[in-house]
């Protein structure tokens, strides 16, 4: 029986920078090459597969799903070829190649643009892709390196460290508190207003005076912004659950009140989360590490 004819590494390539910047073009410009060369890879990579991998339309490619299966495997075998030249590197300044993030928006603007600037400035050779997006991606499909988020993912397959312990407050506007009442127990939330953030589901967990409480909120206004919800709340429509680093300078101004302070609130802490193939790359150890050491203490 005849062997089956080999892969070129160069397609293998070529397919997953198209999968990463959703589409030849962007893929040829990361490359540097022009798109003809890219397209020319994909369809012989498929051809000596005998699969197509992507669907081609007007607005880029999208994944077939034996495509999406043969890209997670492709892409962490890259991987694990990036790691094994790492480990040549020597030094810090030798650290180079591209790190791809993801994290929230609230979290990215308020706590890790700054940092994420400074990790920059001492790894001159890595190329950053950074996402401040509250719409949890798959991690594998999309090619990403490292997400920051809060609490839980559910997906198994992903390295999960906990990096940093997050204050949470529930707070509204006086006006808004003077107009319908202060909640004395957390089960009084059950009768206001809600400004609730897209991902949570509206549950929310106290410790009280004989354990831990559960209450279901009403939503009024829901979002995925941060800003978006600090301004609802500012503006009277409800209470709202948001890290304490947000509302901080609000609560000192006066234009936010704390609502239960005696009843702390279960958030969900800070988490790094990383597909196995990459956890073991310099760039993402590199900053893993980072973090760890700016992040030793509550937020």
């Amino acid at each position: 029986m005849p062997e089956p004819e080999p892969v070129d590494l160069l397609d293998v390539i070529a397919f997953i920078r198209v999968v990463e910047t959703g589409s030849i073009a962007n893929a040829a410009a990361r490359l540097g090459i022009v798109k003809s060369i890219v397209s020319r890879r994909v369809s012989r990579l498929e051809a000596v597969l005998g699969a197509q991998l992507l669907t081609r339309t007007p607005r880029g490619t999208r994944l077939t799903d034996i495509g999406r299966e043969y890209h997670a495997h492709a892409a962490a075998g890259l991987s694990q070829l990036e790691s094994a030249q790492e480990v040549v590197s020597k030094s810090t300044s030798e650290i180079s190649g591209q790190l791809r993030i993801q994290v929230p928006a609230a979290f990215g603007e308020f706590l890790l643009a700054p940092l994420l600037a400074e990790f920059a400035l001492l790894y001159p050779l890595i190329q950053f892709d950074v996402r401040f997006t509250d719409r949890q991606v798959d991690m594998v499909a999309e090619a990403y390196d490292l997400a920051i988020w809060p609490g839980a993912v559910p997906d198994s397959i992903l390295i999960t460290r906990k990096f940093a312990k997050v204050r949470w407050a529930v707070v509204a506007s006086p006006a808004y508190l003077d107009a319908r009442g202060r909640p004395a127990i957390p089960a009084d939330l059950a009768a206001h207003d809600t400004i609730l953030y897209a991902l949570d589901p509206g549950r929310w967990r106290f410790q009280g005076r004989e354990g831990w409480e559960h209450v279901r909120m009403n939503s009024r206004f829901c979002t995925d912004n941060g800003q978006m919800l600090l301004a609802a709340a500012r503006a009277g429509l409800g209470v709202v659950l948001v890290p304490m680093f947000m509302v901080e300078g609000l609560l000192e101004r006066g234009e936010l009140e704390a609502v239960l302070p005696d009843f702390p609130h279960e958030g969900g802490d800070l988490q790094i989360f990383m597909p196995p193939a990459r956890a073991g790359i310099a760039r993402v150890r590199a900053l893993v590490n980072f973090l760890y050491e700016k992040f030793d203490r509550e937020i």
